[in-house]
């Protein structure tokens, strides 16, 4: 059986993309699939023939995790002695010749366009964003030269890496028709909406609590917090009272709150790195089928729209949040029928099937059928 290894320092262990989507993929297909991750707090595996080789390792701060959680993996994986290494990380680049060295194939999994999001981390300082984010792009290209192939879920990067690596394909992140959450009646929720992911300020956490001043209904908010001070404006909102704050819940949860839910959520703000991209939350919304709220650009704009499957707004103006939030829960009929909309939508064209023969294709190519 042909082994390979996918890796990240960065995500949880059970992330939707690497573990249930991609590590599920593999080893359905006969490949035996390890998931090298960090400090793990459920290695469990779900499937057959993938195992989730966690490494402990005490916290550090942003900047020492970078260069040190990288080198702690690569020792891992040469251990494990895989066909093929499947990186995550833009850090994990520097383990690339090494890896190289031990005849190892490796792949990156491009799943943000990294010198994009580079330009709104607040952990660099604004003066130096833009010299940081030419250095992250040429460091890409020059690793990617020593690369077999490169993934990714953004069209942009797509482009960018397509002249560099000698294959490259879109795999992008649509909901698994086997997971999808049940989409109950109008009549059987809640009077709530959800929000569920990353709980970060380019992400409209703060607007979309603000907005909940403003309407007659209750917030399911699940997800981490990206810092203490985003979680205190956020409580001292005077949305805040109409906030359900849920923390960090799991798949089969997540499940259960959007079928209570009427409306999903998703007012990412108009950053560089979110005008091309295609949020594997749109689709599960979708997939509940329930509307969707999302904001009014790019492909989340694109996509609502030609789907009629919820509303845009301004993703940084409360006030459009919450007329959106009004028009959806005083028109019943409409939202319901925008609902199935969006889950037909998914059942039809956006899910995970076509993704994972993409996937596949690229493996059988790189390292050949396991079976």
């Amino acid at each position: 059986m042909i082994r390979v290894c996918h890796i990240s320092t960065v995500h949880q262990a059970k992330d939707t993309r690497i573990y249930h989507k991609e590590c599920a993929t593999l080893a359905a297909l006969g490949y035996d699939v390890k998931l090298v991750v960090v400090n793990a707090e459920d290695t469990t595996s779900d499937y057959h023939n993938v195992e989730i080789v966690n490494i402990e390792l005490a916290p550090v701060g942003k900047m020492k995790r970078v260069f040190y959680y990288p080198k702690q993996a690569l020792s891992k994986v040469l251990d494990l002695a895989p066909t093929v290494a499947h990186l995550h990380d833009p850090e994990l680049l520097q383990i690339v010749p090494s890896l190289k060295a031990a005849g190892i194939k490796v792949i990156y999994d491009a799943h943000e366009d990294v010198p994009k999001q580079v330009l709104t981390k607040d952990w660099i300082p604004r003066p130096l964003r833009g010299l940081v984010s030419r250095w992250v792009q040429r460091y890409e290209h020059k690793m990617a030269l020593k690369l077999e192939a490169v993934v990714t879920v953004v069209e942009g990067v797509l482009e960018r890496f397509e002249p560099l690596v000698r294959q490259i394909v879109l795999v992008k992140n649509f909901p698994d028709l086997d997971q999808l959450p049940r989409a109950a009646s109008w009549a059987e929720k809640a009077n709530e909406v959800a929000y569920i992911g990353d709980l970060t300020r380019i992400r409209g956490i703060l607007s979309v609590v603000d907005a909940m001043a403003d309407v007659d209904v209750r917030l399911n908010l699940a997800g981490k917090w990206s810092d203490l001070g985003l979680e205190g404006d956020c409580k001292r909102s005077l949305g805040w009272n109409r906030v359900n704050p849920l923390g960090f819940i799991s798949r089969a949860e997540a499940s259960a709150v959007l079928e209570r839910s009427k409306i999903g959520l998703i007012l990412f703000h108009p950053a560089p790195n979110h005008m091309d991209a295609l949020p594997n939350k749109l689709f599960e919304y979708m997939a509940a089928g329930i509307p969707v709220v999302a904001s009014d650009f790019g492909w989340l704009k694109h996509i609502v729209e030609q789907r009629e499957c919820g509303l845009t707004a301004d993703p940084k103006d409360p006030k459009s949040i919450a007329r959106a939030l009004q028009q959806l829960l005083d028109d019943p009929a409409q939202a319901e029928a925008m609902g199935r909309r969006g889950r037909e939508a998914v059942l039809h064209t956006y899910h995970w099937a076509a993704e994972a023969k993409k996937l596949g294709a690229l493996y059988n190519n790189l390292i050949g059928n396991p079976s």
